[in-house]
This record gives C-alpha cells, sequence and structure tokens, in this order.
C-alpha cells in the first residue's frame, strides 16, 4: 500500500491538466526541500520555460523527474485505473518471466536492497541501457519504441484531458 501523500503528488504529476506548474509547485510534488530544486535547476537537471507570468516547471519535465524519482511500479499504483489513459500503451507494465544463474538472481536482489527499490525497478534501468544502446537499430523493427524511449517529450505529449 502506497503512502496516500505519495500518491497524491504522482496524480497530481501525471494527470495534471495544465501545460506547466510553478516551482514552489513542483518542488512540493516531487517532495523535494527548496535547496533541492535550486540545485536541480542550476545544475541543469530541471528546466524551465519562461512567459508573461514568470517561469514554470513543463508538465513533461516534472513527469520524467518523478520516473527518476519513483518506480514504475509505484507510477502505474498511484495511477490505478488512470495509468492506461495517461501511458502510452509502450511504456506500460508488462510482467516477465525468466529464468537466469543464481548468482545474477542473488546480484539483482543484491542492488534492489542496497538502492532501496525492486528487482523490476533494477532491471529495467539496466533495460534502458540496452535500449538506448540499440536505438537505431530497434527503432526500425519495433512499432513505438523510439516513442517509448522518448517518452515523455513535449512535442509527443498529450494531456489526459
Amino acid at each position: 500500500m502506497l503512502d496516500p501523500d505519495v500518491t497524491a503528488r504522482i496524480r497530481h504529476i501525471f494527470l495534471h491538466y495544465r501545460p506547466h506548474v510553478s516551482i514552489s509547485s513542483a518542488t512540493a510534488l516531487l517532495g523535494w526541500s527548496r535547496g533541492e530544486m535550486n540545485d536541480a535547476l542550476a545544475g541543469g537537471e530541471i528546466e524551465t520555460m519562461i512567459t508573461p507570468l514568470g517561469k514554470w516547471i513543463g508538465r513533461e519535465e516534472l513527469m520524467a523527474k518523478a520516473l527518476e524519482i519513483w518506480s514504475h511500479e509505484i507510477i502505474e499504483e498511484a495511477l490505478g485505473d488512470d495509468a492506461e489513459r495517461v501511458l502510452p500503451r509502450a511504456v506500460r507494465l508488462a510482467e516477465l518471466r525468466a529464468r537466469v544463474p543464481r548468482y545474477q538472481l542473488t546480484m539483482l536482489q543484491y542492488f534492489a536492497e542496497r538502492d532501496r527499490t525492486t528487482i523490476s525497478s533494477v532491471l529495467t534501468k539496466e533495460l534502458e541501457g540496452v535500449a538506448s544502446a540499440n536505438a537505431g537499430e530497434l527503432t526500425s523493427v519495433i512499432p513505438d519504441f523510439a516513442a517509448a524511449i522518448e517518452w515523455p517529450d513535449p512535442a509527443a505529449a498529450k494531456l489526459p484531458c
């Protein structure tokens, strides 16, 4: 069972209907301190957009940060039935069953415990590296591959409402 506050923050990030949020709202939604946000902005980890009303953080930028903070499993659990509506089909979770040597399983368990996450999350991060390294080949043979590895990007974004 997810913490209700985390669930609410994730749902706000992914179900938000406006194209941007204020820096202070983004700070709270990510669960950061103002100092952490200032560091991320200064380091270029988060980009802002400027409008006549001030600086904002784009919805896709916020979603990308959320995907770094929380595992895909947590995000989909928080979104519940809305996951199907807001996450592209190609990036939604699917079950994988694999047989691996015991040392690899033990290795995955170690990394999951060390990083306080799940084996699925560790494996997903490693497979992202494989996907990036082979993107040129895979883009030409797997439908929706390019869109999946680029998601969320502002050009391809669609609002949930």
